[in-house]
């Protein structure tokens, strides 16, 4: 149980299964997942029966080895080469040092955005970009798995939410359909420290 100053953590395993023996189990999380979007409206996600926790770690290393890359290595993805902007395109940009504002401060950070795919890539339309990767071995291959398993992780927590709501399985199966293909964004981000006399932000406040 989660001290009350803090956040509740909603541990997923129980829908990780259809087992009929576990439907108990999966009424609790769907009752505690209710009541901490309530009560919250935040909450942590124990998936540790879902994820090795090696995946994330080798993710995060494969992150860092990209920003040590030399700035022409990195360069070569980016923003500037494919369409220019985000949003629902099908692009994975390089975002330079500075290149982000909050409050009219640039953000000392760097990044690369991952978006869903887009039929014919055109980036000469706005948002309609093609996906640039990071050269280094593994890299596309390990983080695309990634995304797929965190999609279908997106689809079991909406089940437990819709469970939690008191939906029928019917309400629920019609409002997967709508989702199932939905638009997704990923960011990879680097923080390098900042220098003394800086008074901007590493990543300003969200709204």
């Amino acid at each position: 149980m989660s001290p009350a100053n803090a956040l509740p953590i909603i541990n997923i395993a129980p829908f990780l299964n259809q087992n009929p023996s576990d439907a108990a189990l999966r009424a609790s999380t769907a009752s505690a997942l209710h009541k901490a979007c309530v009560e919250y409206g935040f909450f942590y996600l124990d998936i540790s029966t879902y994820v090795d926790p090696a995946v994330p770690a080798h993710l995060a290393e494969l992150g860092q080895a990209f920003f040590r890359l030399p700035q022409e290595e990195k360069d070569l993805i980016a923003l500037k080469n494919e369409d220019g902007a985000r949003g629902a395109a099908s692009l994975i940009v390089w975002l330079v040092l500075k290149e982000n504002v909050t409050n009219g401060k640039a953000d000392n950070h760097e990044g690369i955005d991952l978006y869903k795919p887009v039929e014919n890539p055109d980036k000469t339309r706005p948002l309609w970009g093609e996906n640039q990767w990071p050269a280094l071995p593994g890299f596309k291959p390990r983080y695309e798995e990634w995304i797929e398993k965190m999609k279908a992780l997106g689809i079991i927590v909406m089940e437990a939410m819709a469970q939690g709501l008191g939906m029928t399985e019917e309400e629920w199966l019609g409002l997967r359909a709508q989702v199932d293909d939905s638009f997704w964004v990923m960011r990879i981000i680097g923080y390098p420290p900042l220098p003394n006399d800086d008074d901007g932000f590493s990543c300003g406040a969200h709204k």
